[in-house]
C-alpha cells in the first residue's frame, strides 16, 4: 500500500497490484482497515492460510475482507520508529517458506528504511538550504540599502572636510580636519566595498558586457586620484594601443582596489609598479609593491571574502571584489611572491568569446 503527500496532506491510500503492476484505488479503504486491525506492533505476520491462524481477531478480519493469507513486515528507521510496511495478500492461501522470508524481508525492509531516511533529508537540506539562500539575498539587500544611505553623508562629510582644509590657516585645526578628512575617506572605502560586494552577489551573473573603453585613459584618471590621496611615487608602464570591452565602472573599481591594496599593505618606503598591456590578446593589468612582513600560508585566500591583512582596518572585501570583477570579464587573477615583493595580474581577454586560460 502506498499514498502521496501534497505539502502537508497525504492522500487517499492507494494499493499496488503485483499481478498487473499498476496502482489502483479500488477497495483501497478495506485494506487499510485490514492493516489497521492486524498491523499493531513491530513483529512481522505470517497468515498463509487464514484457516489455520491462531488469532481469531485476524481470522474475523481477513474473513470480513475474503482474503486467506497475509504477511506484514514492519519498516524500522534508527530511531527504532515504524516508518511503513511491506504488506502482501491473497484470497487463496500461500504456503510460503518463512525462513526465506526472514532473509529476504529485512534487506528489502533496510533499503526501503535507508532510501526513507535519504529523502527525508534530502527534503530537509534542500528547505534549509532555499531558506538560507532567501536569507542570504535579504541581507544583501539591507546591506546595500544601508551603504546608498550612508553614501551621501559621508561623501558630504569628505568634500567638506577638503574644502576646510584648504580654506583655514591655523595649523593645529588643519591637523584635526585632516584626520576627519582620512576617517570619511576610510568609511568611504568600506562603503564602497559593501556595494559593490552587494551588488557583485545580486546582479553579477546578469551583468553583460556589450562596450569597449580606452583602459589607459581609465588608469591614468585612477592613478592621478591615488597620488593626490597619498603622496606616494607610483611607477608606471602603460602600453595600451587598443580598445577593451569591460564594464567601465567596475573595472574602474578593480584597478582602484588592487592599487589601494599596494598602498596600504606595502612598504611605504618603496615604489609602486604599475603595468598595463597588451599579451597574447588578453588585456593585463600588474601592481607590483614590496610587502614588509609577508605573512602567507596560502596566496588564493587573500581572494577569499573577509580576508584582511595584517592591521587591516577595512572588511577584507577588496580582493575578493576584483576576482568577481574578473570572473565578469571571463578573466583571472594570479598572484606571485618572490624576494618580499608581491605582484597581482589581472587578466581579461580582450575577445570576450574566448576564456583566459
Amino acid at each position: 500500500m502506498i499514498r502521496k503527500r501534497d505539502g502537508r496532506k497525504w492522500g487517499n491510500w492507494c494499493v499496488y497490484d503485483y499481478h498487473s503492476q499498476k496502482i489502483v484505488n479500488k477497495n483501497s479503504e478495506n485494506y487499510v482497515k485490514i492493516y489497521q486491525e492486524i498491523r499493531k506492533g513491530f513483529s512481522p505476520i505470517y497468515i498463509d492460510d487464514s484457516e489455520q491462524c491462531s488469532v481469531d481477531e485476524w481470522t474475523q478480519v481477513l474473513h470480513e475482507f475474503g482474503l486467506k493469507s497475509y504477511i506484514s513486515y514492519p519498516i524500522i528507521n534508527k530511531n527504532n520508529s515504524i516508518v511503513g510496511h511491506l504488506s502482501f495478500m491473497n484470497a487463496e492461501p500461500v504456503h510460503f517458506d518463512p525462513i526465506k522470508l526472514e532473509t529476504l524481508l529485512p534487506v528489502c525492509s533496510d533499503l526501503i528504511a535507508i532510501d526513507f531516511k535519504t529523502v527525508i533529508e534530502r527534503r530537509n537540506t534542500r528547505r534549509k538550504l532555499e531558506q538560507e539562500l532567501r536569507y542570504s539575498k535579504n541581507r544583501e539587500l539591507v546591506l546595500s540599502s544601508l551603504a546608498h544611505d550612508l553614501n551621501n553623508p559621508v561623501s558630504i562629510l569628505k568634500v567638506i572636510s577638503q574644502y576646510l582644509g584648504a580654506n583655514i590657516k591655523d595649523e593645529s585645526q588643519k591637523k584635526l580636519i585632516k584626520k576627519i578628512e582620512e576617517a570619511s575617506l576610510r568609511v568611504k572605502g568600506v562603503i564602497d566595498d559593501i556595494l559593490d560586494f552587494s551588488t557583485i552577489r545580486l546582479q553579477g551573473r546578469l551583468i553583460r558586457i556589450n562596450d569597449h573603453y580606452r583602459m589607459d585613459s581609465l588608469i591614468k584618471q585612477i592613478l592621478s586620484e591615488f597620488e593626490v590621496l597619498h603622496n606616494r611615487t607610483l611607477i608606471v608602464n602603460i602600453d595600451l594601443p587598443v580598445d577593451v570591452p569591460c564594464d567601465h565602472q567596475k573595472m574602474g573599481r578593480a584597478f582602484a582596489n588592487l592599487i589601494g591594496n599596494a598602498i596600504k599593505h606595502g612598504n611605504p618606503h618603496q615604489n609602486i609598479e604599475i603595468n598595463a598591456c597588451i599579451k597574447k590578446e588578453n588585456f593585463v593589468f600588474s601592481v607590483t609593491n614590496e610587502v614588509t612582513y609577508p605573512q602567507y600560508s596560502d596566496l588564493k585566500d587573500l581572494f577569499k571574502p573577509f580576508v584582511k591583512g595584517v592591521n587591516s582596518n577595512g572588511l577584507g572585501l577588496g580582493l575578493f571584489i576584483v576576482s568577481e570583477i574578473v570572473k565578469i570579464h571571463k578573466g583571472k587573477i594570479v598572484v606571485n611572491l618572490k624576494d618580499n615583493k608581491i605582484t597581482f595580474n589581472l587578466m581579461i581577454p580582450i575577445d570576450l568569446t574566448n576564456v583566459v586560460q
